[in-house]
């Protein structure tokens, strides 16, 4: 059975481009998540601030976290910001053990991801899950 991804078109909400992930993120689907976010960096302002929802996602492998991290890395470098929605439950203990939730602030929902403001030159987003 072949595994599927899928990638709800992004939106700007609150100066926010939102992307919600939707079924499994593994090795075979994570490129397309990645030529997804690419576009949206491509086609936003900048910097560009994305939430990438994962709250319909069921399942992450280690490809999809590190391509998480790939974007996270690729939005620091254009002075962008990262945020994702997961609330309890798989995924969101994978991405606490993996510590990427420490990385990247984590919020149980996209209301609450777009409700905190980040003061100036903080390293952390008050109100995520850790």
């Amino acid at each position: 059975m072949a595994m599927t991804l899928f990638l709800a078109s992004h939106w700007e909400k609150n100066g926010w481009a939102v992307m919600e992930v939707r079924g499994i993120l593994d090795t075979g689907t994570a490129p397309e998540l990645r030529d997804s976010v690419a576009s949206v960096i491509k086609e936003g302002r900048h910097p560009l601030r994305l939430i990438v929802d994962l709250s319909e996602l069921s399942y992450t492998d280690v490809d999809g976290l590190s391509t998480l991290m790939a974007v996270r890395t690729l939005l620091r470098e254009g002075k962008g910001e990262l945020r994702l929605v997961c609330p309890e439950g798989r995924v969101l203990r994978i991405l606490q053990i993996s510590r990427l939730a420490h990385a990247v602030p984590v919020y149980p929902t996209l209301g609450a991801a777009l409700a905190v403001t980040r003061t100036a030159g903080a390293d952390r987003t008050r109100g995520a899950v850790r």
